[in-house]
């Protein structure tokens, strides 16, 4: 055993580290936790680097040299960076947490580069990321800086990605890399990057990724900016892959003095599959990825579908009415809402001026919430602060501080610019505003802020010559910024992060927001695949998906009242709709809904999610989620043949010794779809016999209540 060593240790993994006799840090094994952890230094000779540069070579692996996860020009113009490890530290955060830091520097230029590698013990997941220092008087610029790679060995590697676009958001693929082939998974639209994809991944070894058995690896990006994550098979069968947030479309620039610091990559390992790694990124992220991960989300009812920009207060005091006596606990006030000289009558104008529209709401906002205090529920509102239309007060006064480039005409995009949070003016200015309107409505206890354009035009009026090409990277911090102070001010209110549907379902924004819109399209068919695919990298607690009018707004596709809330009740359920013209009969199935969902809830939200049978391999959809003693089924008939019959739905992640209840609940007219409704039965049973569904026809669905009574 070398005595440059660390073994991080959590409840199942393992990742071993060590500085070899050059001064380099180098990965000797990442996998399952070993009972001697010591063993993994077996390999040592072979192991490469945890981090590596451009033109340093790597011992042991043959092509090595051409992979690397930095690359930097040093003032003097040598594009050349050499990291040798002066020391190391390992400090225990908390009794879940251990981190080690590795202090790197160049032996001829003033760079310094530490690595961070956390691991988490009860959640087996590990977080990698690095420091840049520049201690140095002129500044170096960083064309590539990841925050971490991997380096595999096996005989085939297959990676499944998250890709998608608006109303198609996170739409699961999985593709092998071929051997000499290299995978990118990039976005360079500077905002709502997660549009493209999600910056998650999984590579599966030796085969396609299976749910419950494989060896697998997970990681996804904690960054809601451009981003970069590649894999490549070499001709000797090593995969080098590696993720970071992506310096496109210039080098940053890093002054003298100045610190770098790279979003965290988020990784866990399993030797059982898929499954497992999303259960193990799931308690993660209720721990630690997400604000507020451990309290339950409300529901709610939000005002868009239902009435888009055109309403009056009383048609709101009418929809708040309806919401309460169906039992929703939250009301959002979608947008349409400001703008006085400017009125936020489309999607026009008024970005930017967030004063109430006097015209629509004469008794403002806080006669908004004193409705909705009366009626007993909470109140919530849409912002997009972020952006500014050109016909606004704000615009008019400030032109400067919209994004775009000199000497071209600057680009529209839904007839807005984005303005530059680059700009220390601009963050104050939408700062103050946030403020005045939460600090004035103390009511106010949900906001949905929103994020419609991306950057097209990449100029700053506020950074110099030198500086334009940091402006990509210098907008998000910016962004992080104000949500920073937002949250600390103002602890109490739920942010939800929506982006043209689900542009910033990352963890970068999660880190700042309870939530994040899944999609645009509310379609409860397409929802499926959708909240299935991101269903692998985020927990249901952080998954807004809602029961809307039907047919539906985009797909024009009719389903049954049921399969809507049955998809929904799968995320945090939530309405968007005109409650108003909803049917005698769907009022009464959305209140016994509305309550069943209030009493699994715990099990939605803080359940370890099982997937039964998958979208994309079946007509029949299933997942269940196990919390403690219980455990909520549902199952989605995606399709119909006639010719048909699927199989038994066989549950997982119950305790084969225990005795069941299994309820079938949200009963249509079509009442029990199930042999097992209010049967009791053993575990066993259930996982190895399973449940019959008598389905009849598309878009049928079914949701089982499974309580252990006994043994």
């Amino acid at each position: 055993m070398t005595p440059d060593s660390v073994h991080l240790l959590t409840r199942s993994s393992q990742m071993t580290l060590f500085k070899d006799e050059q001064g380099r840090v180098r990965r000797a094994y990442y996998g399952p936790r070993l009972r001697e952890p010591a063993d993994a230094l077996a390999n040592a000779a072979d192991a490469p680097l945890l981090y590596s540069a451009l033109g340093d070579s790597v011992a042991g692996l043959p092509n090595a040299s051409e992979e690397y996860s930095i690359c930097v020009t040093q003032a003097d113009g040598a594009l050349s960076l050499r990291l040798e490890c002066l020391g190391w530290e390992v400090l225990e955060l908390d009794d879940d947490r251990e981190e080690a830091v590795f202090y790197g520097k160049d032996p001829s230029y003033p760079v310094r580069v530490e690595i961070h590698v956390r691991s988490h013990r009860e959640s087996d997941a590990f977080l990698q990321w690095v420091v840049v220092r520049n201690e140095g008087r002129e500044g170096i610029r960083l064309h590539r800086v990841a925050s971490a790679q991997l380096n595999l060995r096996a005989e085939r590697y297959f990676v499944t990605s998250f890709r998608g676009t608006w109303g198609g958001e996170s739409l699961m693929s999985e593709e092998e890399v071929a051997r000499g082939h290299e995978l990118s998974l990039v976005s360079g639209t500077g905002t709502r990057a997660a549009q493209e994809g999600s910056p998650g991944f999984i590579i599966s070894l030796d085969g396609p990724a299976r749910e419950d058995a494989g060896e697998v690896i997970l990681g996804a990006l904690a960054w809601s900016g451009n981003y970069r994550i590649w894999f490549r098979h070499s001709p000797y069968h090593y995969l080098f892959a590696g993720a970071g947030l992506d310096a496109v479309p210039a080098p940053y620039l890093l002054d003298g003095g100045g610190t770098f610091e790279t979003p965290p990559l988020i990784l866990v390992h399993s030797g059982n599959g898929k499954g497992e790694a999303s259960r193990r990124i799931h308690r993660w992220a209720r721990r630690y990825g997400l604000r507020g991960g451990a309290t339950e989300r409300l529901t709610l009812l939000n005002s868009w579908e239902g009435v888009y920009f055109t309403f009056t207060e009383k048609v709101l005091h009418g929809m708040m009415k309806r919401a309460g006596e169906l039992g929703v606990e939250l009301f959002v006030l979608d947008d349409g809402w400001f703008g006085n000289k400017f009125p936020r009558n489309d999607a026009r104008a008024g970005l930017g001026d967030w004063q109430v529209n006097r015209d629509k709401l004469p008794h403002g906002l806080e006669g908004l919430v004193r409705q909705a205090e009366k009626l007993g529920i909470r109140f919530g509102i849409w912002v997009e602060p972020e952006m500014v239309n050109p016909r606004s007060e704000l615009y008019r006064k400030h032109p400067e501080w919209v994004i775009g480039l000199p000497h071209r005409e600057n680009r529209l995009e839904r007839s807005q610019y984005l303005l530059d949070l680059s700009n220390p003016d601009v963050r104050a200015y939408i700062l103050d505003a946030m403020r005045k309107l939460l600090g004035e409505h103390p009511g106010i206890s949900y906001v949905k802020w929103d994020c419609n354009r991306k950057i097209s035009d990449p100029g700053s009026s506020r950074l110099d010559a030198g500086h334009q090409g940091n402006l990509s990277i210098d907008y998000v911090r910016g962004y992080e910024t104000i949500l920073d102070a937002l949250a600390a001010e103002f602890p109490d209110v739920v942010f939800q992060a929506c982006s043209s549907g689900g542009g910033r379902a990352d963890y970068g924004t999660m880190r700042r927001h309870h939530e994040f819109w899944t999609s645009d399209n509310t379609d409860a068919c397409e929802r499926v695949f959708m909240q299935w695919g991101i269903g692998h990298l985020f927990p249901a607690i952080s998954m807004a998906a809602h029961v809307t009018a039907s047919p539906n707004h985009q797909t024009k596709r009719v389903t049954p009242l049921k399969f809507r809330f049955d998809v929904a009740m799968s995320g945090r359920l939530g309405f968007e709709l005109q409650p108003c013209d909803m049917t005698k009969e769907e009022v009464e199935f959305s209140k016994r809904a509305l309550a069943e969902y209030k009493r699994i809830r715990p099990i939605v939200q803080f359940g370890d999610l099982y997937r039964l049978s998958s979208p994309y391999e079946s007509r029949v959809a299933s997942l269940m989620y196990v919390y403690k003693n219980r455990a909520v089924v549902f199952a989605w008939l995606m399709d119909k043949w006639l010719a048909d019959s699927p199989p038994p739905l066989r549950l997982k992640g119950l305790d084969p010794a225990a005795r069941y209840l299994v309820r079938e609940i949200n009963l249509d007219e079509n009442g029990s779809l199930t042999n097992a409704h209010e049967r009791v039965l053993g575990g066993d049973y259930l996982m190895d016999a399973g449940i019959r569904i008598n389905w009849k026809t598309t878009f049928q669905s079914v949701c089982m209540e499974v309580t252990e009574t006994g043994r």
